[in-house]
């Protein structure tokens, strides 16, 4: 025996008071357990079978070349699962393994331990036909549609809350003045161009040419700006198209269209493998609960 196994052989007969049964030794002390038909090490009554010390050499990357290639190797991996095998019987001696916290551990570990490999087993098992895939795919077909939007410009001039009609009057007449301006924008200007910078009170588009980004169809509560804008942008038809001046609450607005896409219906074939996934992850789900 190596000095190494001495040492440790020494500690776990003195850690559980002698009771330390080796494949090497003390087999004349009678385990309280019948012994596996292969075993390499006995404490106690606690065996280490050949396939436990198997697995664990697996476990640790035996298949690789050059892991426990020599009897050293493998008699260090022998005298660690030892160590660890005497250490559990005497904290189970000491009581540990009934007290109400260790339990609760060991519960966990074991019921998570249980779950997963149900869950894996689950996961194997599930299988997801075309024909479901599909009828899956039709009853959510609106989920899977891209809704139209359109990206706008906007001027806006500012209206204190308290300001009287001879401010609105004021305002609408600029705003008025600057949708003649905006029609005669050249063409290649798809926004307001400078109108936005000299003109507009909106800190977060007067210097991208009034343009405030995508407005899509439908769940206008995303949507932060004043209700006027988003009833006015869905009028929009055209690119390049201005809506009339609008009052909103804060101020008044003029719009136009930079750009618009119309709404895109995504088909099964490109949706395929992703609902297929889903399906299959609702049952593991439902597996779990």
């Amino acid at each position: 025996m190596s000095t190494r196994s001495t040492v440790i052989a020494a500690a776990i007969a003195f850690v559980i008071g002698g009771a330390v049964g080796w494949s090497i030794a003390h087999r004349d002390e009678a385990p309280t357990t019948a012994a596996p038909d292969r075993w390499v090490a006995r404490i106690d009554d606690r065996y280490v079978s050949a396939d436990d010390f198997i697995e664990e050499m697996r476990r640790q990357g035996g298949e690789r070349p050059g892991q426990f290639q020599t009897m050293e190797q493998k008699r260090q991996l022998l005298d660690d699962l030892v160590l660890r095998a005497a250490l559990v019987k005497a904290a189970d001696k000491a009581g540990m393994l009934n007290k109400p916290d260790m339990r609760r551990r060991l519960d966990q570990m074991v019921g998570n331990s249980y779950l997963q490999e149900t869950l894996r087993k689950t996961q194997r098992e599930v299988h997801v036909t075309d024909d479901e895939v599909k009828q899956y795919f039709e009853a959510h077909a609106d989920e899977y549609t891209v809704p139209a939007r359109k990206r706008v410009a906007m001027l806006k001039i500012s209206v204190a809350a308290d300001a009287g009609e001879p401010a609105w009057k004021a305002a609408l007449d600029r705003m008025a003045k600057a949708r003649a301006d905006a029609a005669k924008l050249d063409a290649s200007v798809p926004h307001f161009g400078n109108l936005a910078r000299e003109l507009s009170d909106d800190s977060s588009s007067r210097y991208r040419g009034g343009v405030i980004g995508w407005i899509a169809e439908g769940n206008r509560e995303r949507y932060s700006w004043d209700p006027v804008v988003l009833d006015a942008t869905a009028k929009l038809d055209a690119d390049g198209a201005l809506s009339p001046v609008l009052r909103g609450s804060d101020g008044v607005y003029l719009l136009r269209l930079v750009d618009s896409e119309p709404r895109q219906a995504r088909g099964l074939d490109v949706l395929a493998d992703g609902i297929r996934q889903r399906i299959a992850q609702e049952r593991i789900a439902e597996t779990e609960a």
